[in-house]
């Protein structure tokens, strides 16, 4: 049987998707950031539409406030990413103790963790976890953002890539996993 689940993402390597519709890359971080609020934006508007969907085969029979947690643990994944580096260690990336072959394992993880939140309290999460992700960003130089060569632990991807995934892209498959959820 094939499986009808969206996947999520994959962050350790660019591919065209369906829903990854803005242009890449942005000039500068200020439009990183704006192509994630806005895609954000329209996910909470979905998301508030279906607020106690359970989303069936589109997303393993989780429910919509899985969605909004799956993102929110991708942002604390990317603020240890960033902790590690700021404390100038190579961060575990994706995580300690997964590669990226372990990936579903890893979102398998990502989702006992956070499974226990309910919808009010997911959608409060992600929102404060995008904005500290977006004041971050801010923070960061945006020469060394969009260089693919500064962080040798992403390979030869740029931070603004890896956060993009973690922002808009994410927030798009998001909106993909919950339309697929209210077509069935």
């Amino acid at each position: 049987m094939v499986s009808s689940v969206v996947p999520a993402p994959h962050l350790s390597r660019r591919a065209a998707r369906p829903y990854d519709e803005e242009a890449w890359p942005p000039p500068r971080s200020t439009s990183l950031i704006s192509q994630g609020d806005a895609r954000l934006d329209a996910l909470l508007v979905h998301a508030d539409a279906g607020r106690d969907r359970i989303l069936g085969d589109a997303y393993l029979g989780r429910r919509t406030a899985d969605v909004l947690t799956h993102l929110h643990a991708w942002h604390l994944l990317f603020f240890d990413w960033m902790d590690a580096e700021f404390a100038r260690e190579e961060p575990d990336f994706p995580a300690p103790g997964y590669t990226w072959r372990d990936l579903t394992a890893l979102n398998d993880a990502l989702y006992m963790a956070h499974r226990h939140w309910t919808y009010p309290q997911a959608r409060d999460l992600l929102i404060e976890s995008h904005a500290r992700m977006c004041a971050l960003l801010r923070r960061l130089d945006d020469d060394r953002l969009f260089d693919t060569e500064a962080r040798p632990w992403l390979g030869r991807e740029s931070l603004a890539e890896v956060a993009h995934e973690c922002l808009g892209n994410h927030y798009a498959w998001g909106e993909v996993v919950l339309a697929k959820a209210e077509a069935e």
